[in-house]
């Protein structure tokens, strides 16, 4: 029978700065989902909701309004991506998925 090899891959497992520091293109994704051009970026919280902080679509990064200027990513789309996250807060911490 065919073989899934569509495969998501998120590193590092944790990261741990302090308040006011920022995690510049630290929290890395990437994928081998073919015809695939999207990676979408999550947050959950210590209530368990997951939030969308935005998205890459091929080169093109489009963060949700309310975390414009804190959330960035960079990359490609078919391949991986780098979330970066300014000015830390305790408000920032969480787990931090892509998709």
């Amino acid at each position: 029978g065919a073989s899934n090899t569509n495969s998501v891959f998120q590193t590092p497992p944790f990261i741990i700065k302090r308040t006011g520091e920022s995690v510049a293109s630290e929290i890395n994704c990437s994928h081998s989902i073919k015809d695939y051009d999207k990676i979408l970026w999550y947050k959950q919280d210590e209530q368990k909701a997951l939030k969308l902080l935005g998205y890459l679509n091929v080169m093109h990064p489009y963060p949700e309004d309310d975390v414009k200027g804190k959330i960035s990513f960079d990359g490609v789309g078919s391949a991986h991506c780098r979330l970066s996250v300014s000015n830390l807060s305790l408000n920032d911490n969480g787990v931090y998925f892509c998709a």
